[in-house]
């Protein structure tokens, strides 16, 4: 009983899967209070393995809106597992762990602004 359970568990979990990273969609999503995370989805043909190949882009919507950064383009392409999708290793207000802010990674890393 336990197994059957598990396994119509694991197939409503691909299904909503094959929902919601669809190749061709864009999804945002806040990973911290003033940081948004934009995922174009360019290829899904993994997903049933938990991984889809997509652009990144997190951009602090607080300097944004205030034109202090400019927005940014996409990041390069790149195959990212599904979980680790919308984690945030920064601070809850945006800063990240050493203390630097988002914009300081402009330059350096393209998938971060």
């Amino acid at each position: 009983m336990l197994q059957a359970i598990k396994a119509l568990f694991h197939q409503v979990q691909k299904h909503r899967r094959r929902q919601i990273f669809r190749q061709g969609q864009t999804l945002s999503r806040f990973v911290a209070r003033n940081i948004r995370r934009d995922v174009m989805i360019l290829a899904d043909a993994d997903i049933d393995s938990s991984f889809i190949t997509a652009r990144i882009r997190t951009v602090n919507v607080l300097y944004m809106s205030r034109h202090l950064v400019p927005l940014t383009l996409f990041g390069l392409p790149e195959q990212v597992a599904v979980n680790r999708l919308w984690n945030w290793r920064g601070q809850p207000w945006g800063r990240l762990s050493d203390r630097t802010s988002t914009t300081d990674l402009q330059d350096d890393d393209p998938t971060h602004s």
